[in-house]
């Protein structure tokens, strides 16, 4: 076996995908179907069960995938150590967006500060936790904000919660079963966070309906609050916010998942440290599916 074939398996089993790996390493699906299927032979195991155009890790395609991030690590190590360079530190970077962290699932929390390799965390607002895995001041990014693409890094949905619209339980709003951006559009909105960048879908509609946003305002999560109390304003939350939703507010979902809460993992292209990155993002999502 070879290592790039090593390499070629190891992202068709991080994506669950060999299109997806095929754009990850910068090949054709043909050859990373090649590769899985030379190793499956040379192995005699089922890495892969194929099911129509996706493909699912066995169980052993899975102990093989451990393995296969551990020999390409020390691999990236050796071939750093070859040209002068310096080992890459043990523990990943992480950008993580602000407030992300703060109500996560057991499980989330557990696998983030029990993962093998460490993690060293730097809250960064949503856009900055993009630049710093662009400028490779990051290995890996937690960014928390609606639906969108990040065209100059790799990125996985890792999960996503629904979008509300809270609301003052007095207000003829408090009465409906969920609500639109049409609904908004003569309201004043109270943000918890000042970046365009984290409601791209949202402003993007605000702004073709002629949203005055002047009417837009960025407060403390209690100044925010207070506003909404006194019915002078509506804000956004995540469904983990509204599971303890302050007295003498209602929570509306919005009727678009465009503006569901997305929690993304971002990661450079190109790193000597892909494997162990790839492997901490699946291992993430997998927690969050588990709690």
């Amino acid at each position: 076996m070879e290592i790039q074939q090593l390499r070629y398996f190891l992202a068709a089993a991080n994506h669950s995908s060999f299109a997806r790996a095929a754009g990850q390493c910068f090949t054709s699906r043909q050859n990373i179907a090649h590769s899985v299927n030379a190793l499956e032979r040379e192995l005699n195991l089922p890495l892969f069960e194929r099911r129509g155009n996706s493909v699912v890790v066995t169980p052993a395609g899975q102990e093989v995938a451990g393995r296969v991030d551990e020999i390409l690590s020390r691999v990236d190590a050796l071939q750093a150590l070859s040209v002068g360079q310096v080992p890459a530190e043990a523990g990943l970077r992480a950008a993580v967006t602000y407030n992300l962290l703060a109500r996560v699932p057991e499980k989330v929390e557990s696998y983030l500060y029990q993962f093998d390799r460490g993690i060293k965390l730097l809250e960064v607002g949503c856009e900055d936790c993009y630049h710093a895995i662009c400028t490779d001041e990051a290995d890996v990014g937690l960014a928390l904000c609606m639906q969108r693409d990040f065209p100059e890094c790799g990125f996985e949905e890792v999960n996503r919660l629904k979008a509300y619209v809270l609301v003052n339980e007095m207000s003829p709003l408090a009465r409906r079963s969920q609500l639109s951006v049409f609904d908004l559009k003569d309201q004043r909105i109270a943000l918890m966070s000042e970046s365009s960048f984290q409601y791209e879908p949202l402003f993007s509609q605000l702004g073709s309906l002629g949203y005055d946003f002047s009417n837009l305002s960025i407060a403390a999560t209690a100044s925010g609050l207070y506003g909404i109390k006194r019915n002078e304003a509506v804000g956004i939350a995540t469904s983990y916010f509204v599971e303890s939703l302050p007295e003498g507010m209602r929570a509306v979902p919005f009727d678009d998942t465009r503006y569901d809460w997305c929690i993304y993992a971002l990661y450079p292209k190109r790193s000597n440290r892909l494997a162990t990155i790839m492997r901490f993002v699946q291992g993430l999502r997998k927690s969050y599916l588990d709690a």
